[in-house]
């Protein structure tokens, strides 16, 4: 069994881990990257549609800051916490800039030259400071940061349980299962950082990263740290296509038919035309389901022809608006559609609007253990475009930064006696995963991570149905 021990350990190499890394580094800390697949990957890295916006304040100036936190509160149905979105408003620009530094490519938007409304985020109402990340042009530089951060990498190892020690609870680090061969590798740390990304790989269907699968959902749970929120998931409308399924983009909607077996769908789900172009017209502002607006119709409608459907696009008279443009443009390139032509359209869960409880600095509550990223937002009812990546990145930063100050007081080299959660979630010892043979390692990562996902299905499922999920 190998053994590492570093100041911090993050888990997860998406926006969230890579910021959380390099701060933890930059402050001093000796840093253990661990992710399941390889560096750079997660919902960060998926591709399922053209780009990831990262929304924030039109300026730091405090006006503005105060109407993105309004901008956020209103979707949010008054769920989401108030100090986690000042925290992401004030420091949203600052982290923008630190996130260049570390090698991400972004692209710069600025309003006024053509429709300004395309640069109103999903659920917003007004223009906000809109940029791109470009994910796969932005790999290399960030993999050369964590390089020169000299953050150690473990990939394709999956952590199937963090260790605490059991004179005084605190997170100690984690165990996971490194290669085809699941090896046990045990990493001591002083604090660490969960950034295992959002729960929706847990449902199905899912336009999520298959990595997403909430399993840090049940790793906190298991350590005393508590949820909120996780009954408000994103629901999706993609394209089916040969490959992975694609988000089909909320721009379009005001454009599009939505055909079943030759009938129109509203038809067939009993809504007048004149609703259904109210909710279409309405969806075009936000590409997820909303529970508190008109457009919730046409989500509901699909799922009652069975969840599935055909969409046409009607290329409009004129000049097309850019991000329609652009949209159909990768959508041509990449999966072969076009104008006019039906496209196979279904439901998918794709992202978490709850997670983990933690402030503003990614602490759990719990001794040495943090949250950054999509296992730890707590946005609520609807999600404001743009602030999924944003969290991610402004918070992936804090969380590292606090977990490095937080642990260079007191390195790990004192604990002796350390446990891991077993098959069954009770405490089972370190040291009993000495000598374990290939096969014996084999089989007890499966049973870990069997237990993981199917407790973070159920943990999500349960909270969807009390809140009342029509999905």
């Amino acid at each position: 069994m190998d053994r590492i021990s570093c100041d911090v350990c993050v888990v997860g190499s998406g926006i969230a881990g890579l910021c959380a890394a390099t701060a933890a580094a930059e402050a001093g800390a000796s840093v253990a990257l661990v992710c399941q697949g390889a560096v750079c990957s997660g919902s960060s890295f998926a591709g399922t549609t053209w780009g990831l916006g990262m929304v924030g304040p039109r300026t730091p100036a405090p006006e503005d800051v105060e109407a993105f936190v309004r901008a956020v509160q209103g979707p949010g149905g008054s769920k989401a916490q108030d100090a986690y979105v000042r925290a992401l408003g004030n420091g949203f620009h600052g982290a923008l800039e630190r996130f260049r530094a570390m090698g991400a490519v972004i692209e710069d938007v600025e309003p006024g030259h053509g429709d300004d409304r395309a640069y109103v985020p999903c659920f917003g109402s007004e223009v906000q400071d809109w940029h791109g990340f470009h994910a796969l042009a932005s790999v290399q530089g960030l993999r050369n940061q964590l390089c020169k951060a000299e953050v150690g990498v473990a990939h394709h190892a999956e952590v199937v349980s963090l260790l605490h020690d059991p004179a005084d609870g605190a997170v100690a680090g984690v165990l996971a299962l490194v290669g085809p061969q699941a090896s046990p590798l045990v990493v001591l740390a002083g604090a660490t950082v969960l950034a295992t990304g959002g729960a929706a790989a847990a449902l199905s269907p899912t336009l999520a990263s298959p990595l997403a699968r909430g399993t840090g959902l049940v790793m906190a749970t298991d350590e005393g740290a508590t949820c909120g929120n996780l009954g408000y998931g994103q629901v999706m409308a993609g394209i089916l296509t040969k490959g992975r399924p694609a988000v089909f983009n909320e721009k379009v909607w005001g454009l599009t038919r939505l055909v079943k077996d030759g009938r129109d769908v509203f038809d067939l789900a009993g809504v007048s035309p004149a609703r259904a172009r109210e909710a279409l017209e309405a969806h075009s502002w936000h590409g997820p389901y909303s529970r508190q607006r008109v457009s919730r119709l046409v989500e509901e409608s699909v799922a009652a022809v069975g969840g599935t459907c055909e969409a046409v696009v009607d290329r409009p008279e004129g000049e097309v608006q850019p991000f329609v443009a652009t949209y159909m443009d990768w959508l041509e390139e990449t999966h072969g559609l076009s104008w006019g032509e039906p496209m196979p359209l279904a439901l998918f869960h794709q992202a978490s609007n709850g997670g983990v409880r933690c402030d503003v600095d990614g602490w759990t509550r719990v001794p040495g253990l943090y949250a950054a990223g999509e296992v730890a937002p707590v946005f609520a009812v609807d999600r404001l475009g743009g602030i999924a990546s944003a969290t991610a990145m402004v918070f992936g930063l804090a969380a590292g930064g606090a977990a490095a100050r937080g642990v260079m007081s007191r390195r790990q080299e004192g604990r002796r006696y350390l446990c891991f959660r077993g098959e069954d979630g009770a405490p089972q010892a370190v040291s009993s995963l000495e000598g374990l043979s290939p096969d014996g390692a084999a089989a007890l990562g499966e049973a870990l991570a069997g237990r993981l996902r199917t407790g973070a299905h159920d943990l999500v499922r349960a909270a969807m149905d009390e809140a009342g999920s029509p999905f």
